[in-house]
């Protein structure tokens, strides 16, 4: 039998999330709440108030939501589910790197990503499209990482962060004195971080203010 991928979401990011599932081999069904919508670009959408009446047994889940936030809403009301990591076929990782990637579950790397090694990467982060990771980097839970971004070595990327596109974060000094992007911190696109950034703040510009 033919493995099920449910995803929740229904947005654009949720249908490139659908893309990989198709890559990797899975029949993919969308979950959404959207009234009176059973069908978008050629994908089933079952109703969230369906979820914990699916076959778990042959089903796996993944959350196609961009933003963090959500996403940890999500997990927190079907904490239970099945949830996989869903990784591209292109991205590259160094040495070691996705057996880590692997003991931890629902992050999304897209096409093109790429891992060095000595990376530990928490649970749901979102690894768009051409994003670089350096050595050393820790990357703790629901953390997002948009298009084109790079973060060097060193750099400690606190929970339910936003990085935006095409955005830089510099190597951090050293294993013990990472640069720090902490707690729900949003870096702008195209911006340059030199300096750790503070919880709940909104930084950009080069260098990032």
């Amino acid at each position: 039998m033919e493995k099920k991928l449910y995803i929740f979401g229904t947005s654009g990011f949720a249908r490139e999330v659908a893309d990989i599932g198709l890559l990797l081999g899975y029949d993919i069904k969308l979950i959404g709440l959207t009234p009176g919508v059973d069908e978008i670009s050629g994908f089933e959408i079952i109703s969230e108030d369906n979820v914990l009446n699916l076959d778990f047994q042959n089903s796996v889940f993944s959350i196609g939501v961009g933003e963090g936030e959500l996403r940890h809403k999500i997990f927190s009301k079907f904490p239970n589910l099945n949830y996989l990591n869903l990784i591209h076929p292109s991205a590259s990782m160094g040495t070691a790197q996705l057996d880590q990637i692997n003991r931890q579950r629902g992050n999304i790397i897209c096409a093109g990503v790429r891992f060095t090694n000595n990376i530990v990467v928490g649970d749901f982060g979102v690894y768009n499209l051409n994003v670089t990771v350096g050595h050393d980097c820790i990357i703790e839970d629901f953390v997002t990482i948009s298009p084109g971004a790079n973060v060097s070595g060193n750099v400690h990327i606190k929970q339910q962060s936003y990085i935006g596109t095409g955005s830089t974060i510099l190597q951090g000094q050293s294993l013990e004195n990472k640069l720090i992007i902490n707690d729900s911190a949003t870096v702008g696109a195209g911006a340059v971080v030199v300096k750790e950034v503070q919880a709940h703040t909104i930084v950009k510009g080069i260098p990032a203010k």
